[in-house]
């Protein structure tokens, strides 16, 4: 565990996690609606984005955590940060991503999450800024951007669809999200 909320534990993926991951979230039509418009990843596509992200942390330091739900010890999601070009031939900016078991929507748990990993970007990386990006219609994941202090900046093409992008700065969080 690297740390914990009162109602979430944060640890770094390992491969074994895979087949749970892949059950959890990815294959779950809601959550691929949310995060896809081309559907549910495969198994074997759950595995390649595992395999990224275990290397996005080698390369960088940093990088998405799986999410476990205190009450019963299960890997519930995801949320983390990671580099992304929002427009291509431009410096990378760092995004925090977030996914969850459509059995947990709707308790706060993402927000929960996402600030936890905000607080960390700003206060052990010293990021000056973070964004996040989602499907316009994903309006769920919109609040949570709005919860965190977050602020719409524009709506973008991204990976052949358009996508909403929020921003905060690290004074920004600062005055407006503590835990």
């Amino acid at each position: 565990m690297i740390f914990s909320t009162r109602r979430l534990s944060f640890r770094r993926f390992v491969p074994a996690d895979v087949d749970q991951l892949y059950q959890t979230i990815y294959a779950h039509p809601a959550v691929a609606k949310a995060l896809s418009p081309t559907g549910s990843l495969s198994l074997e596509q759950t595995a390649d984005l595992l395999q990224r992200r275990l290397q996005h942390w080698q390369q960088h330091g940093f990088g998405a955590w799986a999410l476990i739900h205190q009450a019963d010890q299960q890997l519930i999601g995801h949320c983390g940060l990671h580099y992304f070009y929002p427009v291509p031939d431009q410096a990378a900016e760092v995004e925090l991503t977030y996914a969850m078991n459509p059995s947990f929507w709707g308790q706060g748990l993402a927000t929960e999450a996402a600030t936890t990993v905000l607080q960390w970007g700003f206060e052990t990386l010293k990021l000056p800024k973070i964004a996040a990006v989602t499907a316009p219609a994903n309006f769920a994941s919109q609040r949570v951007m709005q919860k965190l202090g977050m602020t719409y900046e524009k709506t973008l093409p991204y990976n052949g669809s358009a996508v909403v992008y929020y921003t905060i700065a690290h004074s920004a969080f600062s005055r407006s999200n503590r835990l």
